[in-house]
């Protein structure tokens, strides 16, 4: 008699979800992580004496149903709006700021160009007519191409696939407006999260979700505490979380998954095993040579997963006085995500250097200043800074990132420095996780953040591979639900939730039972 009705390879946030709905539906659910807590990439964690930080991700996107659903704040999730949602400093001295309200948007558009002041209300309104389409998809396994573009029709059609389905952000934003300054801004939004470069086509994609969706939140106590909610959600109902519990092979009898044998040699039965690892790790790591047919492994060592972040903790004595809006005290500037990328042509150039694994030597930043929202991360006066440095490649052309991993932290802030002069000498305390100390902290494959690059031919049914896109494998009884499935990357729990509910569809047929 199995021990457990499912067992669950990773408690990251997505694991964690799904494990949420199968325990509500009254399954028996255990799930397993090899790191001291639970939470993956979204962990909050006391690097030094008092002060917390969120780790690897810093800003979460749970979707609301999902909150709702699993009434996560009954069990301690606080969110609050960002806004201004981003704060862009640039080497001239000048700032712009973007908000939820159009209205703010284009008051600060004026300040670069009255021609892009009057062409956001559009532009915006497109986006967020696209988002509003597309949205309702995102907690749904995805439909076939040809059935998302059924959502449009007329001209309709032919213009969503020309300015987001086949286009690039750069292209798209170029078209839009003329000021520099306002192109790379946004353009940052539409390389978020991603190994992309703006000229890359379905950055498009990527930047109208962003910008069309409702902005997005911080949590009370970082990232980590929505990871902390799920799992208090989980273990409430029934769940059973092992923390230090590192699978070494997902079992395979007679053609169908039983169960996992540990690093440790204990085993756990369960006739569902649903991993969080990315597809690569599952297929090429988790399961016994031989269990796949060649034609299938060889896509899957095929996917494309090139990890290009490099991520700062800091702690700072004081927030950061940007030469463009300068002051100390806590400010809009301080409370909103800020991003570091002057123009598309300084962003692409960074992303030029990682294609031909080169360290860039101005990488753009992405940064969030989580004290700056919720005090209780640090003592009083202290405040912590959770930077990405994007485009610091997995693979390098030349050495390790042994020997380089001070050369690209080292240009970071540099970076840094030129925004915020002081900055160094403010710094009390810093941890660098290079792409490879990713995959060797978090189990990211290459480092990547978002478990497989999203390009257009690995999104939507083309997520992980084509045919397998319902978070279902070759495999009966083995299941995906992480970031490499539909939707994909950040920290939004849709995977999760439309994995679970595969799951107990499959359950309700007589021939599961």
């Amino acid at each position: 008699m199995p021990e457990f009705d499912v067992v669950m390879v990773g408690a990251g946030h997505n694991g964690l979800t799904c494990a949420c709905y199968l325990a509500l539906a009254g399954l028996k659910v255990c799930v397993l992580e090899r790191r001291p807590i639970p939470g993956g990439a979204a962990v909050t964690e006391e690097l030094w004496p008092g002060i917390q930080i969120s780790r690897a991700s810093y800003v979460p996107g749970l979707m609301d149903q999902i909150v709702e659903d699993l009434e996560l704040r009954k069990y301690g999730l606080q969110l609050g709006p960002v806004d201004p949602q981003y704060f862009a400093p640039f080497p001239s001295g000048r700032h712009l700021f973007t908000y939820r309200s159009d209205e703010q948007c284009v008051k600060e558009l004026e300040k670069f160009s009255t021609k892009d002041a009057a062409a956001f209300p559009k532009f915006s309104r497109f986006l967020r007519e696209f988002s509003e389409m597309v949205e309702p998809l995102l907690l749904t396994p995805p439909p076939d191409l040809h059935d998302l573009l059924g959502f449009f029709d007329g001209s309709e059609l032919e213009e969503v696939a020309r300015s987001i389905l086949l286009t690039s952000c750069a292209d798209l934003l170029r078209e839009t407006f003329e000021s520099p300054e306002v192109q790379g801004a946004y353009a940052m939004e539409g390389v978020l999260n991603t190994s992309m470069g703006p000229d890359t086509v379905g950055t498009s994609y990527i930047l109208a979700l962003a910008m069309g969706q409702r902005g997005y939140d911080y949590a009370v106590g970082g990232t980590g505490a929505v990871s902390k909610s799920l799992a208090a959600h989980f273990v409430a109902h029934g769940g059973t979380i092992h923390t230090d519990s590192a699978v070494r092979t997902i079992r395979v009898v007679s053609g169908r998954a039983v169960g996992v044998e540990l690093a440790d040699g204990r085993t756990v039965d369960a006739p569902i095993v649903v991993s969080n690892a990315d597809p690569r790790r599952t297929f090429l790591d988790l399961l016994e040579p031989g269990t796949l047919d060649a034609d299938f492994s060889r896509r899957v060592s095929k996917l494309r997963a090139f990890g290009t972040s490099l991520k700062l903790n800091i702690v700072l004595k004081e927030p950061l006085d940007f030469r463009a809006l300068p002051g100390t005290t806590i400010g809009p500037q301080h409370r909103a995500l800020t991003d570091v990328g002057p123009s598309i042509d300084y962003i692409q150039k960074a992303y030029d250097d990682a294609r031909w694994g080169r360290i860039p030597k101005e990488p753009p930043l992405s940064m969030f200043c989580q004290t700056a929202w919720d005090a209780t991360m640090a003592p009083p006066g202290i405040h912590t800074l959770s930077v990405i440095a994007k485009y610091n490649p997995y693979t390098l052309e030349n050495g390790s990132w042994t020997d380089r991993k001070d050369e690209s932290v080292e240009n970071a802030l540099s970076v840094l420095e030129g925004l915020a002069p002081g900055a160094r000498k403010n710094i009390v305390h810093l941890e660098a996780l290079t792409p490879v100390d990713l995959e060797n902290l978090i189990g990211f494959t290459e480092g990547n953040v978002t478990h497989l690059d999203q390009t257009p031919n690995q999104m939507l049914s083309f997520r992980p591979l084509v045919g397998w896109s319902h978070y279902r494998t070759p495999v009966p009884g083995l299941y995906l639900c992480g970031a490499g499935t539909h939707p994909g990357g950040g920290v939004k729990g849709a995977p999760g939730h439309n994995a679970a509910h595969v799951i107990l569809e499959d359950l309700s047929r007589p021939s599961s039972r």
